[in-house]
């Protein structure tokens, strides 16, 4: 038998169909989500749903109100909007009409779950109190759009308590919500190292005697034995080496090469040790070659950390809203990166759930390529989880202690 919030959800299923094939059919890429934005708004003004001021047209900020006067939490409620520069091969009767974009990760569909829970929380503010803002952000892919809400101010005026978002996960079915406590996704950082030798010839290289091509070379096979011997194996680290680029002739020995990558931590701690022990290792290989260096290092987004009290209170939320066997455990952290972690790192009160997308009978959609297909009744179960997160953190009573 389904839930009150669950029964509530679904009979506004082709609301929340409605609004994900609208905007699934006009993708707009990160920073550009102009029409989507102004749509969103309008979807809130239509609501009744207060506008908080932000500086930017491609972001949005909805603030709901509980009971008046009544105490409680204010909790923000988080979807993005961004699409991605892939072409569309998915037969879907919302096929994208931009060429070269299309929502290939269910951010369309976490945008109108998102409108969806609005929808259900502006019918019954006697239900719960405090504040619910909704914060529709861009940029996800490209990992700025959290950074940039916050800078202009989406946790603010008033300041929020508790944090909450959702994804949608191929590995669990659709009905299915999953959690995980702790260090749930990792950071997303960048390097880039330039190498400078002596250039020469190619068949005197011992006139030269700084090869930078050699040194870099050797860089290359050395980081890749850091990891293993300079950071603990049980707390998980990556280091990729994806571009070397030097030389331009085949007789000559180039003087300068670079090469560069990607690094995931899934603790601070690690994070915050590896650049310079990746400075010292380069520089200790470079100087036996007579070579110099100079390491750019990018700290992109960081690990996203669930606070293990408030998924203790988002898995009582969902096994209300759908029964507790569709109440699932994430067994491994994911080396993936979402910049939905900023917002852990500014507050710390948050949970980042799964929403199971599976179609029974079918081979899970892979995200990231161009027949991705999120699951359509996937959208009440993630609009009813939000609402349903909202009761329980901000009930009557206003919710459980954190």
């Amino acid at each position: 038998m389904a839930s009150e919030i669950m029964e509530k959800a679904q009979s506004i299923r082709n609301y929340l169909v409605e609004c994900k094939r609208r905007i699934h059919r006009h993708p707009e890429l990160g920073m550009h989500e102009i029409e989507t934005a102004a749509f969103v708004r309008s979807e809130l003004k239509k609501l009744g749903i207060e506008l908080q001021p932000i500086d930017t047209p491609v972001g949005v900020v909805g603030i709901v109100r509980g009971q008046k006067d009544a105490p409680g939490r204010v909790i923000a409620l988080r979807a993005d909007m961004d699409a991605l520069p892939i072409q569309e091969e998915a037969a879907v009767p919302d096929a994208s009409e931009v060429a070269g974009v299309m929502h290939a990760c269910g951010h369309d569909a976490h945008t109108a779950m998102l409108l969806g829970a609005a929808k259900i929380l502006t019918s019954m503010p006697d239900r719960f109190s405090g504040v619910v803002k909704l914060i529709f952000q861009p940029a996800e892919e490209t990992l700025g759009g959290s950074e940039l809400m916050i800078r202009l101010g989406c946790l603010e005026n008033p300041t929020v308590d508790v944090i909450l978002g959702q994804h949608g996960i191929a590995e669990f079915a659709t009905g299915d919500i999953a959690f995980r406590e702790g260090p749930s996704m990792a950071s997303s950082d960048t390097f880039s190292v330039t190498v400078k030798g002596v250039g020469g010839h190619g068949a005197y290289p011992h006139n030269s005697g700084a090869d930078a091509l050699l040194a870099s070379a050797n860089c290359v096979m050395s980081l890749q034995g850091l990891i293993t011997r300079q950071f603990n194996a049980v707390d998980p680290v990556v280091l990729s080496i994806c571009t070397f680029h030097g030389g331009t002739a085949k007789n000559i020995i180039p003087a300068e090469v670079t090469f560069g990558g990607s690094i995931r931590c899934q603790s601070p701690a690690s994070r915050s040790r590896i650049r310079d022990v990746m400075d010292h290792m380069i520089s200790s290989i470079v100087a036996g070659y007579n070579c110099t260096h100079e390491l750019d290092y990018v700290y992109g987004v960081p690990p996203l950390v669930n606070d293990p009290d408030v998924v203790h209170a988002m898995r009582s939320a969902a096994a209300k809203l759908l029964g507790e066997e569709h109440v699932k455990t994430m067994s491994q952290a994911r080396m993936g990166s979402e910049d939905y972690a900023c917002y852990c790192e500014k507050i710390p009160a948050s949970c980042f759930a799964r929403l199971g997308i599976r179609q029974e009978g079918k081979e899970p959609t892979r995200f990231h390529s161009p027949t991705f297909v999120f699951d359509e009744e996937a959208l009440p179960v993630g609009a009813g989880f939000f609402v349903q997160a909202v009761l329980e953190l901000n009930g009557a009573i206003a919710g459980p202690t954190l």
